[in-house]
């Protein structure tokens, strides 16, 4: 894959997700894995057990974006969740740790000593084994995300073969366990060698991708014998679709065959359609239901972040024909409403902000002019990459019945004044109240930064997902709106 193409795919990424809306801690950059309705019976699971020595702290259980709280209260805890299908959860108690694998209606019991928590940690409920060889693995030096990202910089038969000891050596561990614990469900058993399987294989597909990037190289092509791997992987297995390493690895794929089809539509001369193209790759590469469901799903979800509604209506139509999941079209539906109000035509929702200098500026103040607004803040970095790219166009325009407003979604007021000086920064600065839970994030359903949005001289929206600067195309549409009202 040659390094445009590899560009390309980042700035597609970039611009589905940017910054999320508030500042978060430091974290490896890999986002929650996509969640899977597979229609299974709905359940709750208990998660209970006895801690010597604990006090009376906090304990929770997670799972992707989820968290159940919990008090330890004499030693003793208890946390319920109704769930709809199995997963990896994690009880979270004192910055350790614990995996765990959960069905609808499971009940795990934990017992350990909170000073030496590996020696005494013992499991018990409905099914203690999976949950042993789990805090086993967990023990067994894993993979970090930065090694992970390491390999990337290797030649290729050097990853070849740290990918494969790798794999071997996660293959030995669980025959090793199966073998010593005969008792081990045939669910999780399944579950776990897809988990080793696909892990294998994104780590392949990661490489290909990464490889000239992270070297600094201008091409690199994946030789027959890297991209062997592909040959066993089954991509149409309803069963595998419990396991989150599988549902990555298809989005991944799906995703990069989807961006090289666009690069090859830009070249002769096509627009940018990569959920268009996504959906054909899963309309005919994939054909269990369970797994089209989810990557139609997981798709247009995207499709809706990084372009909004407009030009959306033909997709979302498409959708609800191929995917028969109830609760994958509950969601879509629900979520296709939230932005009917964006509408292109529709009066764009009014927001009013103080200035550097305190001074109120709504947006019904603008009216006559059209209007491009960039909401930002100074702790993303993505924001501040498009800041010359839209001081230029600011440039373009001088003279022209245009209004540049920039709104900062920053908690910290000092650390936006004092960028607004340092840097110079032209347009009308303004600053949003509660950060990212403001109105205008509420209303222009932001929840992540930068986002730009084009509204016409009569306060109309023209684009609730409007171009960024550094794109090229937004000059285009702000000189044909101009052109519409002389």
């Amino acid at each position: 894959m040659n390094k445009i193409i590899l560009l390309f795919l980042i700035i597609w990424v970039a611009i589905g997700t940017g910054c999320q809306t508030d500042p978060a801690p430091e974290t490896s950059p890999t986002a929650a894995p996509p969640k899977v309705q597979a229609e299974p019976t709905r359940g709750t699971i208990t998660v209970s057990g006895t801690i010597l020595n604990a006090g009376n702290t906090n304990i929770n259980l997670s799972h992707q974006n989820s968290k159940r709280n919990g008090i330890i209260k004499d030693g003793n805890f208890s946390l319920n969740q109704m769930i709809e299908e199995p997963g990896i959860f994690q009880l979270n108690y004192n910055g350790q740790k614990i995996p765990l694998y959960l069905r609808p209606n499971d009940e795990v019991i934990i017992s350990f000593d909170a000073r030496q928590i590996p020696k005494t940690i013992k499991f018990s409920g409905s099914d203690p084994v999976s949950q042993k060889y789990l805090y086993l693995k967990s023990k067994n030096d894993p993979l970090t995300y930065q090694q992970s990202r390491q390999l990337a910089l290797l030649s290729e038969e050097d990853f070849m073969a740290k990918a494969n000891q790798n794999l071997k050596k996660e293959q030995t561990f669980f025959e090793k366990f199966k073998e010593e614990n005969k008792n081990l469900p045939a669910d999780f058993a399944l579950f776990e060698k897809t988990e080793i399987q696909y892990n294998w294989a994104k780590q392949h597909h990661d490489y290909s991708l990464y490889h000239a990037f992270y070297n600094q190289q201008e091409a690199y092509t994946p030789s027959p014998e890297l991209l062997a791997y592909q040959e066993n992987l089954d991509l149409n297995n309803d069963e595998l679709m419990v396991s989150e390493a599988y549902r990555n690895y298809l989005i991944a794929r799906v995703g990069q065959k989807a961006s090289d089809m666009v690069q090859k539509d830009l070249m002769n001369g096509g627009k940018i359609q990569t959920s268009l193209r996504a959906f054909e790759i899963v309309e005919a590469d994939h054909s269990a239901p369970k797994v089209k469901s989810f990557l139609l799903y997981n798709f247009f979800n995207q499709h809706l972040r990084s372009k909004g509604i407009n030009g959306s209506e033909e997709l979302y139509e498409r959708f609800k024909k191929e995917v028969t999941n109830p609760v994958y079209l509950a969601e879509i539906d629900e979520a296709f409403e939230g932005w009917k109000h964006l509408k292109k035509g529709s009066p764009a929702p009014v927001f009013a902000y103080p200035d550097a200098k305190g001074q109120q500026v709504s947006l019904s103040d603008l009216k006559g002019k059209v209007v491009y607004v960039d909401v930002w803040a100074t702790w993303c970095g993505p924001c501040k990459t498009e800041i010359p790219h839209l001081e230029k166009l600011q440039e373009q325009f001088h003279g022209k019945p245009v209004a540049f407003v920039s709104v900062s979604i920053d908690k910290n007021a000092d650390a936006w004044s004092k960028m607004i000086k340092e840097k110079n920064m032209t347009g009308m600065q303004l600053l949003a109240d509660q950060a990212g839970n403001s109105q205008i994030c509420k209303d222009y359903k932001i929840r992540g930064i930068p986002r730009f949005l084009l509204i016409d001289p009569a306060g109309n929206i023209v684009n609730a997902q409007a171009d960024r600067p550094s794109q090229g195309t937004i000059a285009g549409e702000i000189e044909a709106l101009l052109k519409e009202v002389g």
